[in-house]
């Protein structure tokens, strides 16, 4: 097998269905192929859905698993998979024609470890024209952390692991098995305060490890933005709130390492020493073009949704033992051993 498509998925059938469809247009012989949909506990017709196309593609899997998170559809998928390359795509995400190949042909040498390719997203209506400012420009070429969008050129070049994001993420099954696999990723709403750092903790660790990222223009995705994603500032500011916990997530692991003598909670007394309050308040503005000026509601938006976000990590941190063995986790492979707070088996 050499290559294992995995989607995680939940109570978007209808996506779903796209995304599947466009898998069935790859310029590929399905025998080279084998696709996983994980389902974070969906109650639309998910199943239907994977039923349907499991009558077409000789390796297709479909896996139940209703806990939350979809940490738990891809390493449930990760230690079943047959692959040597993992492709990790999302549910509102269409794979082009080329695509598959596009994948294993960026693994040819054995220095990369990680790839991604063109995300292009595709919007059901216009979004508003101040979500412009948030299309960021380096020398590689453009992106929105916010839409998903990333075009770095028609060459395939090396690129910094922080922009494989989880859209489409190519990664060799070994590296992302000595990696220690993801951490956390998106979460329900009401448990929104246990994501972290997901999909970007996993490049940052390969990185540490030497190997390196790859950018293929040709394994190229569509991503479906429905209109209800950017009428307003709702998805902003749930982003912008994201962006907050994951920052504490990833610096109250970092000072546990730096600082493994210490318990816990004593970590607390050094968050004050190692990030000051105005880059705590510029969590948000800093997926804004540096001379972006917003109407008073926007900018309050921006100033602030960051902060709050990681002012209520902090506060779980603080009174939640078993909060801070979810967050101080070496690593999340062992499913069982890791879901043990009490919010995380309410099903």
């Amino acid at each position: 097998m050499d290559l294992s498509i995995i989607i995680a998925t939940r109570n978007r059938a209808r996506s779903l269905a796209k995304a599947i469809d466009s898998i069935t247009k790859l310029n590929i012989s399905f025998d080279q192929i084998e696709i996983f949909v994980a389902d974070n506990g969906s109650s639309d017709s998910t199943p239907v859905v994977c039923q349907m196309y499991a009558n077409i593609f000789p390796h297709f899997k479909y896996i139940f698993d209703p806990r939350p998170g979809q940490l738990i559809g891809w390493h449930r998928a990760l230690f079943e998979s047959n692959g040597e390359i993992l492709a990790f795509i999302d549910d509102d995400v269409r794979p082009t024609p080329g695509w598959a190949k596009c994948v294993l042909e960026s693994f040819e040498s054995p220095e990369i470890g990680i790839a991604t390719g063109r995300i292009i997203p595709e919007f059901e209506q216009r979004p508003p024209s101040w979500q412009n400012n948030m299309v960021l420009e380096n020398n590689l070429g453009i992106w929105s952390a916010l839409w998903g969008m990333l075009d770095f050129g028609t060459e395939i070049k090396e690129i910094p692991v922080d922009f494989v994001w989880g859209s489409n993420f190519l990664i060799r099954r070994q590296v992302m098995l000595d990696a220690g696999g993801f951490h956390p990723g998106s979460m329900p709403r009401e448990l929104f305060h246990f994501t972290g750092d997901g999909d970007v903790g996993v490049g940052r660790i390969i990185a540490e490890a030497g190997l390196k990222a790859l950018y293929h223009p040709g394994a190229a995705v569509a991503h479906e933005l429905p209109a209800v994603r950017n009428s307003g500032t709702d998805e902003v500011q749930r982003w912008i709130f994201g962006e907050g916990l994951a920052t504490s997530y990833v610096l109250m692991r970092r000072l546990a390492t730096a600082y493994s003598t210490l318990t816990a909670t004593d970590l607390i007394d050094l968050v004050a020493d190692t990030i000051s309050s105005t880059e705590i308040a510029n969590i948000g503005r800093g997926y804004l073009n540096a001379d972006t000026n917003l109407p008073d509601e926007l900018e309050h938006l921006f100033r602030t949704c960051g902060s709050n976000g990681f002012r209520l990590h902090q506060e779980y941190f603080k009174k939640d033992a078993l909060f801070r063995d979810w967050v101080l986790q070496p690593n999340y492979l062992d499913l069982d051993a890791c879901y043990t707070h009490p919010d995380l088996q309410a099903i």
